[in-house]
């Protein structure tokens, strides 16, 4: 006896090097990817500070994320804030803070 399989996939919504304060609609249930670009050296790593409630993360790495988005709380109006750190310098790095929606 057999037995078939199907599975689904999730869209995947990719954002590539998103400038500060973009503003980005995400429909529910898909995957958002935020990638960096390295830049130099690779002496710079990117880090999740602070994410509103509605994404889930999946992935992270030193240049990218994947978070699943799904329907939340639409009174949490915190920003995705990704900060920017050099792993040879102290002190504050560049901060990307990205406004998601969900539609």
């Amino acid at each position: 006896m057999s037995t078939m399989t199907t599975t689904r996939t999730t869209p995947v919504h990719v954002i590539q090097d998103p400038q500060p304060g973009q503003h980005l609609v995400v429909p529910a249930g898909t995957r958002l990817a935020v990638r960096f670009r390295r830049r130099g050296l690779g002496l710079s790593r990117w880090q999740v500070v602070d994410r509103p409630g509605n994404l889930l993360p999946l992935e992270e790495g030193p240049h990218g994320f994947l978070f699943l988005v799904f329907d939340g709380d639409v009174t949490d109006d915190r920003p995705l804030r990704l900060v920017r750190r050099r792993v040879d310098r102290s002190g504050p790095g560049e901060v990307r803070d990205l406004t998601v929606r969900v539609s």
